[in-house]
Parts: structure tokens; C-alpha cells; sequence
């Protein structure tokens, strides 16, 4: 049924050209549930998606499991009947500063003189034989580029003649037992879906946005939300560096709130509609007025409280620059240690729901930079190739989500290619290989 010694199964010989695939975005304030079908070029059409405010959740982190399987029941509640079929298969996003990666080297001796799956599949095996954190456990294991017998870097060494292959991989793990809390929440709620993979937010928010190209010339992704800010590096079209920071926007909301005495959810109101990046972002006009709030007083009144505007953009804009530069930071020293020059020629782009930040780009571009003088490129990243389901167009805050749906396709291509790719009379043929991963993920 499929065909040995090719590359890519053809849509209509693999017969899931678009193939349902279903992804859940569990974020420190929104969780999200995405269904849709991605064509081979990587277009995504989505024909469901419904968000709900989230609850029992720390930077990432499952901080109470009850609450958060409360939100997530009303997040899946009629999720069968809208899909028009099962629901037993996802993806999970997942962040958070327990995300920790590394890049690593792995060899084998190839067997037959001609490199095989089995070959390849050893010397990355071979790469991933490392000492991780106390606690993490391995979530992706990404090939950034092979030798053969100390030759030229080669993307796919499957076929060619060596004595031995080598491989340079970029590998993610995180916490295991954050891993487990956010299946127990799933688990709680439908215990009949089964979790396919665990996703690193940044390469899924990288996959929703990034082109080939920006991947190629060097590209930085920051994917900015309420708990978490989760970084993603590439260059020659591979992930270099990769973390996540344990802050996001809520910090801002909570600076807001205890400067000018507000509940947090009115500070995050006023955040999200009257927020800039600073207050030299704003309009001569805008600059010297003030916002009137509403707010409880002591007695049980009513009193009226003016914020400048100016004044306002400039806490917002001490929380976005705070975690511009530890970003920034962060990238330098992985740099650092890896003995690698940076070149980002496609610049920083950001997506998460700080994205949103009105002239957010315009700060960004000088703090991101190493001398804090220079401007560099930087834009906000909207997902490409959509078609949403109400026809509107999905903006930063959706890339993740997207991004889920993208990384599905690829990954199931990828077992496919992995056993069309096994030589006849090797360990296993294509066929068998395919049973044994129907039985296991089916």
C-alpha cells in the first residue's frame, strides 16, 4: 500500500490529506481548543475553535487542579457534536520556565555501508542519552543537521553511502510532573482522549507564524503571554536556542493594580483597551489627558479616579522592557555557551496576547537589542495561511493554537516518511511499521 525507497507518501496514497487534527491550548489566562485540517503546503482550515477564561493555573503551572478541570469542562462541553465525530485525540501545549533545552551530538556506525532508518534513528537515539534536570523528561528531539563521515552537513542522510553518520539535534524536556498535572486536568474532564504529544508552545506559536524564509536568515519568536514568555531561536531553518521565562502579562496587570489601588480585573480591563508601550508612543493629544475609573471606596461608595494616560503607558512599558531584557539576556548567554554568532536577519516577532499591546513593536525594537541603543527588526506575528471558521482573520493571541494544528500535519508526515523510508528487508518494513503505530496511537 505505500511505496518503499521514496520520499513523501502522496495525499492520495496516505488517504489523510486532511486528516482532522485537534489541539488545546492550556494558557495561565485562557485555555483553547482548536480542531482542523492542514494540507500538504501547510494551509490550515479550521472548523472549530472555542476559548474559555482559565482558572487553576501559575505561570504555567497547575496550581489547582479542580479549577482548572472546572474550566476545562466548560471549554469541551459539546465539543463531539460541533466536530460531527469523536473526540478521543489531541495535542497539548506546554510552557513554562521548566522548559529546558540543549544541543547535542550523537553517532552510529552504519551497518551496510548505505545509511538506513535504522541507522539514522540510532546515532539520534545516541544524541539524546543525556543527563537531564532532576524531574524533565525529554518532549522533542529536533535533527538540525547530519555528516556522513565528517563530510558537509546533509538534511537527510537516508540512502547515502558512509561508514558512519553523525547528528546535531536540539533537544527540549520539561517538568514531568507538570507534564502529568495538565493529563490528570484533561483526564478529569474525558478520560477517553488520549494526549498524542506534548507541544513546546514557542515551536508551536514559530510554526502558526514563521516562514521558511524567517527561519532561514535567522529569526527570533517570543511568544508573550498572561503567565509565561516561551522563546524560540532559529537559524539555517534550525531551532538553536529554545526557554521559557516564568512572567508575563499579568505582572503588568498586577503593577497596575497596586499603583493606582484597582481590582486586578478592572487593571487587566483597563490594560487591554487602554494600554501602549510608553508614554512617548502616544499621540501629542492623548499625552496630556487622563483616564476616569470607577472604583469601590472604603465606605461602599462609588469615587471616581483619574489615571494619566502617560503615566499608565509608562508602567506598561517598565514591564514589557523588564521582560524584553531578560529575554534578550537569555538568548546572549545561550549564544554564549554554544560558541554560535548570532545573525537574526529576519529580526524578533512576537505573538501571545501582550502582543497586542499597542506600539509594542516600537519598544521592543530597542530593547531587544545587546546595546540597548541599536533598533533591530522586530514585528508582531500574525498566523498565516487560515482560513478561520467565522471568516475573521485569528490574531497573535490564536498563534499557539494554530501553530498545534501546523505542528500535528508535520509530525504525522514524518511517521509516515519514517516508515516509507525502511528499506525492504530491514528491521521492520514500512507496512509493519505503520500497524504497529496505528495499534499504538489509534
Amino acid at each position: 500500500m505505500f511505496p518503499k525507497n521514496k520520499g513523501k507518501i502522496s495525499a492520495a496514497e496516505r488517504g489523510t490529506d486532511r486528516s482532522l487534527i485537534i489541539g488545546i491550548d492550556i494558557g495561565t489566562s485562557w485555555l483553547r481548543i482548536i480542531a482542523g485540517e492542514v494540507d500538504a503546503d501547510g494551509a490550515v482550515a479550521v472548523r472549530f475553535y472555542r476559548e474559555q477564561p482559565a482558572q487553576g493555573l501559575n505561570a504555567g503551572s497547575v496550581s489547582d487542579l479542580f479549577a482548572l478541570s472546572a474550566e476545562l469542562t466548560a471549554l469541551l462541553q459539546d465539543v463531539e457534536p460541533n466536530l460531527g465525530q469523536r473526540f478521543d485525540h489531541c495535542l497539548l501545549g506546554i510552557a513554562g520556565r521548566h522548559i529546558e533545552s540543549r544541543n547535542e551530538h550523537g553517532t552510529a556506525t552504519v551497518q551496510n555501508r548505505v545509511v538506513s532508518t535504522a541507522d539514522r534513528d540510532h546515532c539520534i537515539e545516541n544524541a539524546r542519552s543525556v543527563k537531564l534536570s532532576e524531574g524533565n523528561h525529554i518532549i522533542h528531539v529536533i535533527p538540525q543537521f547530519y555528516t556522513c563521515d565528517n563530510g558537509s552537513e546533509i538534511t537527510n542522510p537516508i540512502g547515502l553511502s558512509a561508514m558512519r553518520v553523525d547528528v546535531q539535534v536540539h533537544i527540549i524536556s520539561c517538568s514531568r510532573d507538570q507534564e502529568n498535572n495538565l493529563r490528570a486536568a484533561i483526564q478529569r474532564v474525558t478520560p477517553d482522549v488520549m494526549i498524542d504529544r506534548f507541544v513546546f508552545t514557542g515551536i508551536a506559536a514559530a510554526d502558526a507564524v514563521l516562514s521558511l524564509d524567517d527561519k532561514n536568515i535567522g529569526v527570533c519568536l517570543i511568544d508573550y503571554g498572561a503567565g509565561t514568555v516561551n522563546v524560540a531561536v532559529y537559524d539555517k531553518q534550525r531551532l538553536i536556542i529554545s526557554f521559557g521565562l516564568d512572567r508575563g502579562g499579568n505582572a503588568i496587570t498586577r503593577a497596575i493594580a497596586l499603583r493606582y489601588g484597582l481590582p486586578l480585573s478592572l487593571a487587566e480591563k483597563i490594560k487591554c483597551e487602554y494600554g501602549v508601550a510608553g508614554s512617548s508612543l502616544l499621540t501629542d493629544e492623548e499625552r496630556g489627558k487622563s483616564l476616569q475609573v470607577s472604583v469601590p471606596g472604603a465606605d461602599g461608595k462609588v469615587e471616581t479616579l483619574l489615571i494619566p494616560k502617560a503615566d499608565l503607558a509608562d508602567v506598561i512599558a517598565s514591564g514589557l522592557q523588564d521582560v524584553f531584557n531578560s529575554v534578550s539576556d537569555h538568548i546572549e548567554h545561550a549564544a554564549r555557551e554554544q560558541g554560535v554568532l548570532l545573525r537574526l536577519g529576519a529580526g524578533f516577532v512576537l505573538t501571545g496576547g501582550v502582543a497586542r499591546t499597542r506600539s509594542i513593536e516600537k519598544l521592543a525594537s530597542v530593547s531587544l537589542t545587546q546595546e540597548r541603543f541599536n533598533i533591530v527588526k522586530v514585528k508582531v506575528g500574525i498566523p498565516r495561511g487560515v482560513s478561520w471558521c467565522d471568516d475573521s482573520q485569528p490574531g497573535p493571541d490564536k498563534a499557539v493554537a494554530v501553530g498545534l494544528l501546523r505542528f500535528g500535519r508535520s509530525d504525522l508526515d514524518e511517521r509516515y516518511q519514517s516508515a516509507a523510508e525502511e528499506p525492504e528487508g530491514g528491521v521492520k518494513s514500512a507496512w509493519s511499521k505503520l500497524k504497529d503505530w496505528f495499534k499504538r496511537e489509534m
